[in-house]
């Protein structure tokens, strides 16, 4: 039984989501694996949960000026010498010896801390395992790369990254424009007819899905949800803050102390497929999992500021491909949205635009990929 270990760090949601889904498509397709799944962050220095935590509240806050100066510092040749000084410090930790005492021959990173720290080991203790890399965004970054002669394929969001990493002095055999994997599952969908009985949904009305920031939940997105209510626009809204209590809890206040009709909050759920299945357009940040799976449901997206960073590249690909509109604070937002709802053209058109979108199969690919290199081995 070939053995396969699957990482993430816990910066945000998106990476280990993105981890639990390759797990769920391996566990279903194959017996053929032992499958370990380890968050790096389990292991961290003091120092780098300092990182982590100053990451995750500048997310809850959206602190985006802070996350795009520290993007762009770190996107650099010379100062990513210090992160590789991090990965030192992981090397003399317990996490270390939880990787060489389960020996993998296969290691799927969903973030750039596991692919170094594997490339570090497969070094200094001549184990072999290969080193398989998925970036998720849609832009690269000098991190996730800085290590790419000791890894073996990156998975990548489309063409233009591969381009991106082609000019880095990646070797083009290397890169697989896959995508970001979604869950297998992501497209089983209900009947439409049923979800909209579940979430109240009007039929004669548009439907607006707001996501307030991720599975976590960003308090950043009231003032927008708040500014789009004093519109007073005939439409549904179904609001989702995530595992944010507070957010969910002042949301449904505003709503029951305007008596609002036709608006539903919820707090997390598992069926955003269903839900982006049914609403007209999606207000969301631009995290490269919410994104991917607006791209996969062809659902028209309105961009509000995400957390700086990577998010800006991600919304810069979407309004380049016209597949959604970016806004920049509460009141522009709430006037586009206005637009939107008196021109039903706008929405039709992005949705044109993202009918040519290829389907995502990178979960499946990654597989294939990986029997693929079991077989070379």
């Amino acid at each position: 039984m070939k053995k396969l270990l699957i990482t993430y760090a816990s910066y945000g949601s998106g990476h280990k989501s993105v981890a639990e889904y390759v797990e769920d498509y391996f566990k279903e397709h194959s017996n053929d694996f032992e499958i370990k799944v380890i968050d790096v962050m389990d292991y961290a220095s003091l120092i780098a949960k300092m990182d982590q935590k100053i990451f995750n509240l500048n997310f809850k806050f959206n602190n985006s000026f802070s996350n795009t100066i520290g993007y762009e510092i770190s996107d650099n040749k010379i100062i990513t010498a210090p992160y590789k000084e991090l990965t030192k410090a992981f090397l003399k930790s317990k996490l270390k010896d939880e990787i060489l005492k389960f020996n993998p021959d296969i290691m799927i990173s969903t973030h750039f801390l596991g692919s170094i720290l594997m490339g570090s080991i497969n070094k200094k203790y001549d184990t072999n395992t290969k080193i398989i890399t998925i970036l998720t965004d849609y832009a690269s970054h000098s991190m996730w790369l800085k290590n790419h002669k000791r890894e073996d394929a990156f998975i990548v969001s489309n063409e233009l990254v591969k381009e991106e990493l082609m000019e880095f002095g990646i070797p083009e055999h290397k890169i697989y424009p896959y995508g970001i994997p979604l869950s297998s599952k992501f497209k089983k969908i209900a009947d439409p007819i049923k979800t909209k009985e579940k979430y109240k949904v009007n039929n004669n009305k548009l439907t607006c899905l707001f996501f307030g920031g991720g599975s976590l939940g960003s308090s950043f997105s009231y003032s927008y949800f708040k500014q789009l209510l004093k519109e007073n626009l005939d439409i549904n809204i179904i609001f989702v803050a995530g595992k944010n209590e507070k957010l969910q809890e002042k949301c449904q206040i505003l709503v029951e102390e305007n008596n609002l009709s036709n608006i539903n909050i919820l707090g997390f759920t598992k069926d955003v497929s269903n839900l982006l299945n049914i609403a007209d357009f999606v207000v969301t940040k631009p995290g490269g999992l919410s994104v991917t799976e607006s791209l996969e449901m062809k659902t028209p997206m309105i961009l509000i500021p995400g957390n700086g960073g990577q998010e800006n590249h991600n919304a810069k690909f979407i309004t380049k491909n016209k597949f959604g509109i970016r806004t920049r604070n509460p009141y522009s937002f709430a006037r586009k949205i206005r637009k939107i709802i008196n021109n039903p053209k706008l929405i039709k058109e992005m949705y044109n635009n993202l009918k040519n979108y290829q389907e995502n199969k990178s979960v499946e690919k990654l597989f294939k990929l990986v029997l693929k290199m079991e077989k070379m081995k």
